[in-house]
């Protein structure tokens, strides 16, 4: 006879996981499950893919992934005697790879549960690699080693736990989600193990969704995600939840540096829920839905082997008039500082917090990850390679909290190397920025004057070609720009291979998107950590960092126009004046890309914004849309040749995963014509 516990012990982790890391992966795994069990918990929710790491990629189909990955669990089931604890990984049945969750229960691997949503689309792929899984159909796996289990549509009872089953990821994510129809066939916690990954914002939207769905299904909801960057690209911010009928009870750390997992625990109040259940007209009309197979055939309830003791009861309800305790904005980032809180501050300094940690995240695991002694860096005194360097050096603060701020700048003087590289257009504006801002992080600095290579470049073309090059000529005025940083491309590398060290690229999305960069110049790099950081968000940050960290050499940075300083002093290149405002080319690149919209509707929706800006003069925004669309066309070359970089917004430009765009094509010719076609009639 099944015990039903009033109250049952969970816990939920995160794990900063590498792909194909078999020893590694299995020991953070085994570390999190004698943790689990060392604190009373008797149900485990392990994240999506924990097995392998998530990011295969084309590594997924392999017969050795699979084969290892079962190998693995099969490895680690003897650790949950006295638990139930649930694993990530691909499994083959039918030739068929699916995207699966084992339920291990006291040292046995019991059945298996598969993904129904996949995630396809912007920057997942997973219908390249996996079947989703039909709603309601269970069939006999038959595993690498012989096993024969159950997989598919199953709900979970064991004794001491209670019933549950689980939704994978996306699966959350739907509106019409399975652990619904789990939670009407008696399923009281629901888990959701996930990969999900970091984009500025989501946390809250992560957390909202927890809440609602804990409270419609009157359910104990754990969600549980990876942490870190198992495979670049996307970095992980490890989000874990306990959620109980619309309330977070626990969560846990974010962008956790001084641990390869995190892990929170609960003991929660079964019998509230089942009352709320009882006390619901409108949840018993559904359950009898289910009973008649309005939602699809009924889950099957599989118990599972073991008697676990009952956990100690919840702790009392905070009495009704007692309000509840004020939290800081994301209670998931008190970690950071000494007294366990962080200021109240606007949701703003959360976004730009967030980008920091994630980035810096990112920076770290890539490194440690591939075994690379340091970093090089071209720092030109302008904004991105200042948001570069200070993503460094944050990522060195982050991964040495106990160091002072004397033995950390000794840590960045050994594995960060910054440059540079002057020439005759070069300012002492920036000369002073980048010296000052390398002398305050601690990086080694070189001063170069290139000057003398650049006029032999200029001179050995002109003997080649037998003519003079000019400024005023619009076809050399390129060359002769692109030539300046081609040659810092060239030299910084040299610097980077001298150190064995992986140079950063500094390219950031708004330039990248309309090709407003050198390629194999200021494009040189391994790694794009801002790749995905609009201008306007480069800027906005770095006077956010000035403010909340208090860096002294971004007076510097942040008092100049953004110029390439490639043209001669005296034509006062900026990056505006050769493009157009960043707050204009941002709204656009959003417009474009996020929302689809064709160049009238562009006009149309963002014209009422910026006439201010432009005193009415219609045809000067409408040239600078033309010109947005056709440059972002063009430029598509170039994006396909940039360095790989870390996903933070909620769209990329990044063609190997979310804006896979034509290299060639027509560039909206008719598109841009009705657009003047429009601006005819008004001025009709």
């Amino acid at each position: 006879m099944a015990l039903y516990p009033h109250s049952a012990h969970l816990a939920v982790a995160s794990l900063n996981q590498t792909v194909g890391d078999w020893t590694g992966n299995a020991r953070r795994i085994r570390e999190v499950i004698v943790a689990a069990r060392q604190r009373g918990a008797r149900l485990l929710l392990l994240p999506e893919m924990c097995l392998p790491g998530y990011s295969l990629g084309d590594r997924l189909p392999r017969w050795g992934t699979l084969e290892r990955s079962w190998r693995m669990l099969t490895e680690l089931a003897p650790l949950t005697e006295d638990m139930v604890v649930t694993f990530g990984l691909p499994v083959a049945h039918r030739g068929v790879i699916y995207n699966a969750m084992a339920v291990v229960a006291d040292g046995r691997i019991c059945a298996l549960t598969a993904k129904e949503n996949l995630a396809t689309g912007d920057v997942e792929y997973e219908n390249r690699w996996y079947q989703p899984w039909d709603r309601g159909h269970r069939v006999t796996f038959t595993a690498p080693d012989g096993q024969q289990l159950p997989m598919g549509n199953l709900v979970f009872e064991a004794d001491g736990v209670g019933r549950f089953a689980l939704e994978i990821c996306e699966d959350g994510w739907k509106g019409l989600r399975p652990g619904s129809v789990y939670a009407l066939a008696g399923a009281e916690i629901l888990l959701n193990p996930s990969a999900s990954w970091f984009v500025i914002g989501k946390h809250a939207v992560r957390r909202r969704m927890v809440e609602q769905i804990s409270r419609e299904d009157h359910v104990v909801y754990l969600y549980s995600s990876l942490l870190g960057c198992d495979a670049t690209r996307l970095v992980f911010d490890g989000s874990v939840f306990v959620a109980s009928d619309g309330e977070v009870l626990e969560e846990g750390r974010r962008f956790v540096f001084d641990e390869e997992w995190a892990l929170v625990d609960r003991v929660v109040d079964l019998g509230k829920l089942r009352q709320a259940r009882r006390e619901e007209g409108s949840w018993r009309q559904q359950v009898q839905g289910v009973d008649q197979g309005k939602y699809g055939p009924v889950p099957e309830l599989l118990r599972l082997p073991g008697v676990y003791p009952t956990a100690a009861p919840p702790p009392p309800p905070r009495p009704y008039w007692i309000p509840a305790p004020a939290r800081a904005p994301d209670p998931s980032l008190t970690w950071l500082s000494e007294s366990g809180q962080i200021p109240a501050f606007a949701e703003t300094d959360l976004a730009h917090l967030e980008l920091e940690l994630a980035l810096a995240m990112g920076l770290r695991d890539y490194i440690a990850k591939t075994g690379l002694r340091g970093l090089t860096l071209a720092l030109s005194g302008g904004r991105d390679s200042a948001m570069v360097a200070l993503l460094v050096h944050r990522m060195f603060r982050y991964n040495n909290p106990d160091l002072d701020a004397e033995a950390l700048k000794a840590l960045v003087n050994q594995r960060f190397v910054c440059a540079y590289m002057a020439t005759e257009n070069s300012g002492e504006e920036t000369r002073t920025a980048s010296r000052e801002l390398a002398e305050e992080l601690g990086a080694r600095f070189h001063h170069m004057e290139i000057q003398d290579a650049v006029d032999t470049h200029v001179r050995l073309t002109e003997e080649t070609i037998g003519r003079p090059l000019s400024w005023d000529d619009p076809v050399d005025d390129i060359a002769l720009q692109n030539v300046q940083a081609r040659l810092r491309g060239s030299l910084i590398w040299m610097l980077a291979n001298l150190d064995r060290f992986l140079l950063l690229s500094t390219s950031n999305k708004s330039e990248a998107g309309v090709g407003y960069t050198t390629m194999d110049g200021d494009t040189s790099g391994g790694i794009s950590p801002i790749a995905d950081v609009p201008k306007s968000l480069v800027s906005l940050w770095l006077r956010w960092a000035a403010d909340f960290h208090g860096y002294e050499a971004l007076k510097h940075v942040n008092a100049m126009e953004p110029t390439a300083e490639l043209r001669p002093q005296e034509d006062e290149q900026t990056d505006e004046g050769d493009l157009m405002p960043f707050a204009v080319l941002d709204q656009l690149l959003y417009h474009f890309v996020q929302l689809g919209e064709d160049p009238l509707p562009m006009f149309k929706a963002l014209w009422p914004r910026f006439e201010a800006r432009y005193g009415g003069d219609r045809r000067a925004f409408a040239a600078h849309v033309r010109k947005f669309v056709r440059l972002l066309c063009f430029a598509q070359w170039k994006r396909e040749r940039f360095a790989i970089s870390f996903r933070v917004t909620a769209f990329d430009l990044d063609p190997k995963t979310g804006f896979r765009f034509p290299a060639v094509q027509a560039p909206f010719t008719e598109e841009l014509a009705e657009l003047d076609a429009y601006l005819d009639s008004l001025d009709a």
